[in-house]
């Protein structure tokens, strides 16, 4: 389907009814897309909200269990508040999984949490009795050991043993003492000597003194019974599995929100492409109705262009083919005068040289000899240089077509040097690194036309330097079996923000009236033409180099037409 086809398509009135039905469809459906998304099921992020607090408190009912055994807990409210909190939110928890749906394979994980959890507030329970009734034998205590110092007898030697009442009674305390800051086997075994010790020295004792440390022996069993009562109670609360538990819903609940997230990606990457192709339904509908409108403005236009770009290139050619008319007449004027006096210079040349030979001349008459022959033979060259800028201003003015033929690239360097040497002698020095390539198949007119044209470009960049700058002209012969040309020069260069401009049209960065913007984009367009390209290499501060590549063609190759027209210049 060719665009004028497509552009009447969409200026149908059934392309806009289509358009319109489509966006209608899709605003549809991305609506109901953005009202599952509102409504997407969050209680999997408010379950694991609820779950992270109670885990948090589960840390914090650990932290308090301990300090009862470290002893510095004032109270035991504060286990028992925890253990509260920890049934109650299980309970909210548990009541939330089966409310929701999405959350019922997270019931048999929840069930054993709160049977762990139930299990670490029994044992809980026991430690703090525990922890109770060893409180109350050491502030019991101290009353003891107070009542069996006040007897005398405490100080007095036991026969058969050595030792006093006061020192079995230290050495008591300070093995309970021990027990009690590490109740290990060894330290229960050397306590319970130590008491066994003291009740066979009681038969030693007075009534009295005995009855005494019998009430404080029964208080010190009391405490190493309950520290060791309690230390157990503390390893079974550790072995209580809530930490496990706990970490098996973490696993469900990531994987569920895991699966819960996909689902609300792949909504919302559903809600962007709706949303895309509502935009380019709507952009084809404007499309649509501004082509209906813009169909006739924009035809109306393209006629004024094409008036204009003929005008433009009607006046261009008057000019050129004026300029060409006049060049052509002044060389022609210029080139019967300058025969004429070229043959009388060879005259005279011969007739003056033959007679000296003639004579027998003395060496005064020799020496006027050679000095009057160099004279004429310089003359006789000035105007073999004249007659050589006759021809090349006449090959350069002639108007043809583009008709193809036989071009030598170096010559057409050459003939172009020549043209531009009264600008270039006074800039630049011309270096040549010719490769002695072969001709090629182009229009010898447009092709001297380019070479002249980057020519002068080189010297008019030069020429802003304070010093000599070095023009070098380079052909060779590429792998590619093409011709390249470069044209170099060591100027100023070119700023990277006007080398990606430099073939556009009319753009120059050149004083208004000294430069139309059309040498290089003409210069393009002529290489273009005969198959090839050019391209700009420039660096500030360095030079410019312009690469021209043309294909090699010999006269039977059909690639180039017998004919290129000029491009049209403004």
């Amino acid at each position: 389907m060719t665009y004028p086809t497509i552009r009447e398509l969409f200026a149908s009135r059934r392309s806009w009814a289509a358009c319109i039905g489509l966006i209608v469809a899709l605003s549809a459906c991305l609506g109901w897309l953005v009202w599952r998304i509102q409504t997407t099921d969050r209680s999997a992020s408010d379950f694991r909200s609820r779950f992270e607090n109670i885990r948090a408190l589960d840390g914090r009912w650990d932290r308090e269990i301990l300090s009862i055994q470290l002893g510095i807990a004032p109270n035991y409210d504060a286990v028992t508040q925890a253990a509260r909190d920890m049934k109650m939110r299980l309970a909210a928890l548990k009541e939330m999984v089966e409310t929701h749906a999405s959350l019922a394979g997270l019931q048999p994980a929840i069930e054993g949490y709160a049977n762990a959890v139930n299990d670490k507030a029994w044992l809980s329970e026991q430690v703090k009795a525990s922890y109770a009734m060893l409180r109350n034998s050491v502030s019991v205590l101290p009353n003891a050991i107070s009542d069996s110092y006040r007897d005398a007898d405490v100080l007095q030697i036991l026969p058969g043993i050595n030792k006093r009442a006061a020192d079995l009674i230290t050495e008591t305390i300070t093995g309970m003492v021990s027990f009690t800051i590490s109740p290990t086997p060894l330290l229960r075994d050397a306590i319970q000597g130590r008491i066994a010790t003291t009740r066979a020295a009681m038969q030693q004792m007075p009534a009295d003194l005995a009855r005494t440390v019998e009430r404080f022996l029964v208080q010190i069993e009391v405490v190493v019974e309950e520290r060791q009562r309690g230390n157990q109670l503390m390893l079974q609360v550790t072995e209580v599995p809530t930490a496990a538990a706990a970490d098996r819903i973490q696993a469900q609940l990531v994987a569920l929100e895991n699966s819960d997230a996909g689902a609300e990606e792949r909504l919302w990457n559903f809600a962007l492409l709706v949303s895309a192709l509502i935009v380019l339904s709507f952009a084809a509908f404007v499309f649509a109705l501004r082509s209906r409108f813009a169909q006739l403005d924009n035809d109306n236009r393209m006629l004024i262009q094409a008036n204009q770009d003929v005008e433009e290139q009607l006046m261009q050619s008057a000019k050129l083919s004026a300029l060409g008319q006049m060049v052509a007449g002044i060389t022609h004027e210029i080139n019967t005068p300058l025969a004429y006096v070229k043959a009388v210079f060879e005259l005279i040349k011969e007739r003056v040289l033959s007679e000296f030979d003639n004579k027998q001349a003395d060496e005064e008459s020799r020496g006027t000899h050679d000095e009057l022959e160099v004279l004429l033979n310089d003359g006789l060259h000035g105007l073999e240089e004249m007659a050589t800028l006759v021809r090349t201003m006449k090959n350069f003015s002639r108007l043809d077509k583009g008709h193809i033929e036989s071009f030598s690239v170096e010559e057409g360097i050459e003939s172009a040097l020549l043209i531009a040497r009264p600008q270039l002698k006074y800039v630049a020095d011309v270096k040549r690194e010719f490769d002695g390539v072969p001709s090629i198949m182009g229009s010898p007119s447009q092709l001297r036309q380019v070479i002249l044209n980057l020519i002068v470009n080189a010297v008019d960049a030069m020429s802003t330097l304070d010093r000599r700058g070095t023009l070098t002209l380079r052909t060779r012969l590429t792998s590619s079996d093409t011709v390249q040309i470069d044209v170099a020069d060591n100027g100023p260069g070119i700023p990277e923000d006007v080398l990606a401009r430099i073939f556009d049209p009319f753009f120059t960065t050149k004083p208004v009236g000294e430069g139309t913007g059309m040498g290089l984009p003409i210069c393009y367009r002529i290489i273009e033409n005969h198959g090839g390209t050019i391209t700009v290499n420039s660096k500030p501060g360095r030079g410019t180099v312009f690469t021209i590549t043309l294909p090699r063609q010999d006269e039977k190759s059909p690639a180039l037409p017998r004919q290129i027209n000029p491009p049209a210049a403004a």
